[in-house]
């Protein structure tokens, strides 16, 4: 697909009716319906995870443009898109767009396997959160790496909803009952955001950092990216204005110089980084950076892909992945994270039935007497 392509499929998607989510209605609501007590609220001043880590609703490290008060207090339900974004085919053997029964145990963490899981890590969220879903089979743009299909995809989907949110493959939600509404209070996404994404795992060759712009800023990471329509947010052009520079910038008639990340690392993100996010940050709640600690990495990424002897030659942040975790070096955790997510829900709803409902599920049995009783024969 050329760029031009693009432009024709984006001016078409502009005129045709709003798309929603096929869901099975019946599915959708019994999950919702079964994780609703466990869920957090939006407006929740804080979140304790399974290991007894305490998170803030807002972000305690910087200046936070909303104070002490949350924006998002109500869940946004179906003005929210979680979408799946990839050339791959999820089809094959033991994959999730195979008719034949899936086999969990043995699903394979790469290809349609890894995309597999994520549709069933993604679309679980989706469900328990009342968001729509969809997994967007996308054309290889001619010329450029797998990865530029995001730019032209956003603008295609983000008329249709207030917020569209793409996670890579290789990326899962750490906590299933935090909805997103409460991870947007905590960065500081406003109605005046059109983008959201994490900053990327700075990483060191030798002692310097290979991760910043030309500017000497740290890039930001595609994995996780959070788009806004800002027509909708505050009646203003500006998401998909930005949308469309993205989605244009190799041809090099605004941005020259970023040709060169057609093919070359780190692709449509390095040119967003590069170029984009300069002309359409006016505000600093325009494009909003995700602390790399809640959205990249996952916990103990340090201590897996580096060398503690050779630190020197080889170095990288350590992001744990709070809230959403990037495997980007570690595909082959992703489906224990995403088992490891859902059985974390499961077993915090039975824990809870079980205290709600004692008399039901608990019986103890009485202490018997001291004196024990002679049984007959044993005279």
């Amino acid at each position: 697909m050329s760029i031009a392509q693009q432009r024709s499929l984006a001016n078409r998607s502009r005129h045709r009716r709003p798309c929603r989510d096929s869901n099975n209605p019946v599915l959708a609501n019994t999950i919702a319906a079964l994780f609703h007590p466990v869920k957090v609220d939006p407006s929740a001043p804080s979140f304790v995870d399974p290991t007894g880590k305490h998170y803030e609703n807002k972000q305690v490290s910087w200046k936070h443009p909303l104070g002490s008060k949350p924006k998002w207090t109500e869940p946004l339900g179906k003005k929210v898109l979680i979408v799946d974004i990839d050339t791959r085919k999820p089809t094959g053997d033991n994959q999730i767009f195979n008719p034949a029964k899936l086999d969990w145990k043995h699903l394979e963490m790469k290809g349609g396997g890894l995309v597999s899981n994520a549709i069933m890590n993604h679309y679980l969220y989706a469900m328990i959160h009342g968001y729509d879903y969809k997994f967007y089979q996308a054309q290889q743009l001619e010329g450029h790496f797998a990865t530029w299909i995001r730019p032209h995809i956003f603008r295609e989907l983000i008329d249709d909803y207030q917020f569209v949110i793409a996670l890579d493959a290789d990326v899962t939600l750490s906590h299933l009952e935090v909805p997103l509404e409460w991870m947007f209070n905590r960065w500081g996404v406003t109605e005046k955001t059109s983008m959201a994404m994490p900053y990327d795992t700075e990483e060191w060759r030798d002692g310097k950092s290979v991760s910043q712009d030309s500017k000497g800023q740290l890039v930001l990471n595609g994995g996780v990216i959070m788009v806004q329509n800002s027509v909708m947010a505050q009646n203003s052009t500006q998401t998909q204005e930005l949308l469309e520079a993205w989605r244009d910038c190799t041809t090099e008639k605004r941005y020259p110089g970023c040709g060169q990340w057609k093919q070359k690392w780190s692709h449509e993100q390095r040119a967003f980084s590069e170029y984009v996010r300069y002309d359409y940050n006016k505000d600093p709640e325009n494009i909003v950076a995700i602390p790399c600690d809640d959205a990249m990495g996952w916990p103990g990424f340090h201590a897996d892909v580096t060398d503690p002897k050779n630190l020197d030659k080889y170095n990288i942040a350590d992001c744990n992945g709070n809230f959403i975790r990037h495997y980007t070096l570690g595909k082959d955790q992703v489906k224990e994270a995403t088992s490891t997510g859902i059985m974390q829900m499961l077993s915090e709803l039975v824990q809870k039935n079980i205290f709600e409902n004692p008399d039901a599920h608990w019986y103890k049995e009485p202490p018997k007497n001291e004196k024990r009783e002679v049984l007959e024969g044993e005279q």
